[in-house]
């Protein structure tokens, strides 16, 4: 698919519909126990023979499991660590990368979410919005192909939102692939080229933002929109 061509899917719905459990699916932070995950129509993290489904070796287990990275509600940021030094950790550790490309790997990421100048301090001398953001830094670190995003701006004051939604915006608009838990409906509307609504752990009704915020065919998402928008 070519470059700035969005790739972004938000996910909406009531509290407890199952949002954050279907991103925390995919990156087996939650047990699945039945079903299966498909992505680009390969079987994800698992591979079936004989109509038998088995999980991938490990190696390959661990390799598809880099291809996601996740940014979530809090920043969980070491605050022991400095900016830069907390995005070059993951890179580092996990994939070995030499010091120095680390670092400058790190460094040309910060530039892109507007935070090269800060990336001597520590966490606490930030505010919220820097603080997602260096968070986001972090995740592109170890350069997903997909990134997960679960509720990014819900613990973030009013006036901080904007410029977390301004760097996610400018990812979906440079074609990462998004899956993107939030309650933003103009994020949805600019950034997300489809949208989904779940209700009851299940997916009610999906469609171009255009369409299912002006045409919901759902009785339970026509109610959620009025309620919200």
């Amino acid at each position: 698919m070519p470059k700035n061509k969005k790739r972004a899917i938000a996910i909406d719905g009531p509290s407890g519909a199952g949002k954050s459990t279907l991103l925390r699916s995919l990156n087996q932070l939650e047990p699945i126990a039945s079903g299966k995950i498909f992505i680009e129509e390969a079987l994800f993290l698992h591979r079936e023979s004989s109509r038998t489904v088995h999980r991938a070796e490990p190696a390959e287990y661990k390799r598809l499991l880099l291809e996601m990275g996740m940014v979530f509600q809090s920043f969980n940021l070491f605050p022991h660590k400095t900016v830069l030094e907390n995005v070059m950790l993951a890179p580092r550790k996990v994939k070995k990368l030499p010091k120095e490309r680390a670092q400058a790997l790190a460094r040309d990421i910060l530039q892109k979410v507007g935070l090269e100048e800060k990336a001597d301090a520590f966490p606490a001398k930030l505010s919220g919005g820097q603080q997602q953001r260096v968070a986001i830094a972090r995740a592109l670190a170890m350069e997903p192909r997909i990134m997960l995003f679960d509720e990014p701006t819900s613990a973030l004051d009013p006036e901080l939102v904007g410029e977390v939604l301004g760097v996610m915006q400018d990812l979906a608009r440079s074609g990462m692939t998004m899956l993107v838990v939030t309650h933003e409906m103009g994020f949805a509307r600019e950034a997300a080229n489809r949208v989904i609504f779940m209700c009851d752990g299940k997916i009610a009704e999906e469609g171009p933002p255009n369409v299912l915020f002006t045409a919901p065919q759902n009785p339970r998402t026509r109610q959620f929109l009025n309620s919200i928008l």
